[in-house]
């Protein structure tokens, strides 16, 4: 693109990756009934920098194309009538209705069509149309037209672009011709009359135009003799005072009627004084554009507006990385929730009694064996063997309790009722963030069913696959006791008949929970004897080792890879029209909040 950069200056080539997709989002945004005034602003001042951009792709591609003399104003401030003046002509229509030009309108002289079609770019996504088909109702077209200008006509081969007022009623509508018609501008043309140049909506755009840094004509029109001074040193007064500058030459223009009663269509007669001091001024202002440096100011002026552009967006990011940590805290929490109500309760853990329990069948031990060996053809074993020996199966009402889906449970619901408050409570106390919150609130409400149901659903899964795990642990536990005969001719002897009856009866009797295990006789032989004997460290392993791998194992595929994942695709997939991140590319976002310089 035209213009060049110094080291450390924004780029129009990078600018360009990222403005068109958020000025999109700001569309989508500002679009909502009730938008926030900020937003609007912001979203008006990146439409003028895409087209901007649009302009310096004009200049770089055909830089010969025609001056294009832009002409801006309130409701009524006479644009279209010294549109009339300068062709000397009567190409644009003149109306005493305020709002009567609602399209972006060009009228060219000494073009041939080949150099206006290329200036199409800049107002898209506007369609060019032919002038006679113009509709109040389809505000998304413009005109561009070739006209015959008159003898007396201050321009040779350019493009005239009469523009809708910026300040009426309905301005919001066709906002966006105005800011195109800036941008395609080589010489703005700000016309206001007496009873408007005080207006802030004018001191709004000359803003603007002052900020582009193009050559820039300032007409005060439908003056009358004895107010053009006291005016002209008001005016003047009030743009040093903003600006910090001397204003450029002022043209006055003088209140005329127009020779055509109904209005439309007419010259006025301004003066000869008036016309020569007009056709000078205009004559100055294209001297003085330099397309080279177009470029230099487009970058400036992306630069200026950028923090104001992107600081809707940074609120939104900001939201999101404090969902993360707020995410983060709560799994943190469940993780420890987990470890201290079921892993670290002996009442509850019951892995490594499954475990035991498996290592009872491995050392054959009378009566015992056959009573689980006839409990692991009713249900898998081990894991449904002892919670899932269901009473319906053995003659009983209920089976025992899954004490580690029951803690599961609950860690759930707790983390999924932290979050739920969280973002309510964040919604209400950041006005900046709060649309943000909204969304993510909705979201959370719709799909917490579908994350419970998930987690459950795992978590079942999770179980299952760990029951080779326990076996493992068991043999691991039998091979040890073969090293040793001594100790394993001890528990084969050590009262296993008598309490071979008190297992079998709990096992008939209900399914006899892993935590009971630890109680029954049999049982409490067991451990006594493998706690006090050599191996008594080895068990302490084991278990250990278990306790580690489901706290991992739950962390993992659990907490991280349900709630963990669930969540942040929450928060990565909010697409909701209050959002300008909604739906944005991380690229994009990448490139629009990266930190740039003006050099």
């Amino acid at each position: 693109m035209p213009g060049g950069r110094a080291d450390g200056e924004i780029s129009l080539e990078a600018a360009s990756v990222w403005i068109a997709p958020l000025l999109e989002r700001y569309r989508t945004v500002v679009a909502r009934e009730g938008a926030a005034r900020h937003l609007v602003e912001a979203f008006n001042t990146l439409r003028l920098a895409d087209a901007l951009l649009d302009k310096a792709r004009l200049v770089e591609s055909h830089p010969d194309h025609p001056v294009q003399l832009v002409l801006l104003g309130p409701t009524q401030s006479g644009k279209s009538t010294l549109a009339n003046v300068l062709l000397d002509g009567d190409a644009a229509g003149v109306s005493p209705l305020a709002g009567y030009t609602v399209h972006a309108t060009g009228l060219a002289t000494g073009c041939e069509e080949g150099a206006l079609a290329p200036l199409s770019g800049v107002l898209a996504p506007s369609r060019r149309v032919p002038r006679h088909t113009l509709s109040p109702d389809a505000l998304d077209a413009f005109a561009l037209e070739r006209v015959e200008a008159g003898p007396r006509a201050t321009l040779e081969r350019a493009v005239v672009w009469d523009t809708p007022d910026f300040d009426s009623i309905e301005a919001g509508g066709y906002r966006g011709a105005v800011l195109q018609g800036t941008a395609i501008g080589d010489v703005l043309c700000l016309v206001v009359s007496k009873d408007k140049y005080g207006d802030r909506s004018v001191w709004d755009m000359l803003t603007l135009l002052v900020e582009l840094g193009r050559p820039l004509l300032l007409c005060l029109n439908k003056l009358d003799a004895a107010d053009e001074a006291t005016v002209v040193r008001a005016f003047s007064e009030r743009f040093t005072e903003r600006f910090g500058t001397a204003p450029p030459d002022l043209v006055t223009l003088p209140f005329v009627r127009e020779r055509d009663p109904g209005g439309h269509g007419a010259t006025p007669h301004f003066p000869q004084s008036t016309r020569s001091r007009l056709a000078a001024a205009v004559k100055v202002a294209v001297a003085n554009v330099d397309r080279a440096v177009q470029g230099g100011a487009a970058r400036a002026f992306i630069a200026s507006r950028r923090a104001d552009w992107i600081a809707p967006l940074e609120h939104e990011l900001a939201a999101a990385a404090t969902w993360n940590a707020l995410v983060e805290a709560a799994l943190e929490e469940a993780e420890q929730q987990y470890v201290r109500r079921y892993l670290d309760d002996p009442r509850k853990y019951d892995t490594f009694n499954r475990a035991l329990a498996e290592l009872l069948t491995l050392l054959e031990l009378p009566g015992i064996a056959r009573t689980l060996s006839r409990a692991r053809e009713v249900v898998t074993w081990p894991a449904r063997t002892l919670l899932g020996i269901g009473r319906r199966r053995l003659g009983g009402a209920s089976a025992a309790p899954d004490q580690e889906a029951e803690v599961l449970a609950e860690v759930l619901e707790g983390v999924l009722t932290r979050l739920q408050g969280e973002l309510i409570e964040r919604r209400d106390d950041d006005p900046a963030q709060a649309p943000w919150w909204g969304a993510a609130q909705q979201a959370f409400r719709a799909r917490r069913g579908d994350i419970a149901e998930r987690f459950t659903a795992r978590g079942e899964t999770v179980r299952r696959d760990f029951e080779p795990r326990i076996e493992e642990a068991a043999r691991r536990l039998h091979e040890r006791l073969r090293a040793q005969p001594a100790l394993l001719a001890t528990l084969r002897a050590a009262r296993a008949t008598t309490d071979a009856a008190g297992v079998a009866l709990a096992v008939k009797t209900g399914g006899l929970a892993p935590a009971d295990l630890v109680l029954a006789p049999a049982m409490l032989s067991v451990t006594t004897l493998l706690t006090e004997s050599a191996l008594g460290r080895y068990l302490d392993t084991v278990r250990r080792e278990l306790q580690a791998e489901q706290r991992a194992l739950v962390r993992r595929e659990l907490l991280d890879g349900v709630l963990g994942e669930s969540l942040d695709s929450l928060a990565r997939g909010l697409d909701d029209d209050a959002l300008l991140s909604g739906g944005l590319d991380p690229a994009v976002l990448e490139a629009a909040t990266r930190p740039v310089s003006t050099g």
